[in-house]
């Protein structure tokens, strides 16, 4: 093999190995999870145990008066007829098991392990609405104030309209040996790409095409 080709087969290699790396690493950082996730207290455990029973709606014994019996079922028919996985938590606002809200929200979405929209209600402008799995397009409101089963309402009625974008990880590729292949060959064909860049602008310089040292 003469000089050129291996030199030229050396940067090839660099290259494949430097998107191996760059995919290995996304992949990677995508699997990451809380090495020290906050233990669960009741409160969170308690709603996830009826997200996974089935129920798309928790409201806690303290919140009945905030949600009562009957608007709690009509935001269970609301929620069953989304598209989109739709949990809705309600309870009054106090540490139990986490720090903030979007603790328990992170909570939630671990415990229940379902994709989708996760809404929490602690009392008057106090609440989130988190997605796990991608992100709703449009974007449902985020408004808690005022009477919290209209402003529940219109946010489930929000994300029955819309869908859930899902992100593009290592499994939109058919799983990490897809994304890797995707990678490797991502990575052969940006090394003639930016060769040829570079052979450009040395032209429209003066230079000459090919870089110096006999390689290519």
């Amino acid at each position: 093999m003469s000089e050129r080709l291996r030199h030229l087969a050396l940067a090839v290699l660099l290259g494949l190995l430097a998107a191996t790396a760059a995919v290995g690493i996304t992949h990677a950082a995508a699997r990451t999870v809380d090495p020290d996730p906050l233990p669960i207290g009741d409160r969170v455990q308690q709603a996830a145990d009826a997200f996974r029973d089935g129920d798309h709606v928790y409201v806690a014994a303290d919140a009945h008066d905030r949600v009562p019996p009957a608007d709690e079922a009509r935001l269970e028919q609301l929620a069953d007829a989304s598209d989109t996985a739709l949990y809705i938590a309600v309870w009054e606002a106090g540490e139990s098991g986490y720090y903030l809200y979007s603790d328990a929200a992170d909570q939630l979405q671990r415990t229940v392990g379902e994709d989708g929209v996760y809404v929490i209600w602690q009392g008057p402008g106090d609440g989130i609405v988190s997605e796990r799995g991608g992100s709703m397009d449009p974007d449902p409101p985020a408004d808690f104030n005022g009477d919290p089963v209209r402003r529940l309402t219109e946010i489930a009625t929000a994300v029955g309209d819309g869908r859930l974008l899902t992100y593009s990880g290592p499994d939109y590729w058919g799983g990490p040996g897809g994304a890797l292949g995707a990678g490797l060959i991502f990575g052969g064909l940006a090394l003639p790409c930016a060769l040829l860049v570079i052979g450009l602008g040395r032209t429209l310089s003066g230079r000459g095409f090919r870089l110096q040292g006999g390689w290519w």
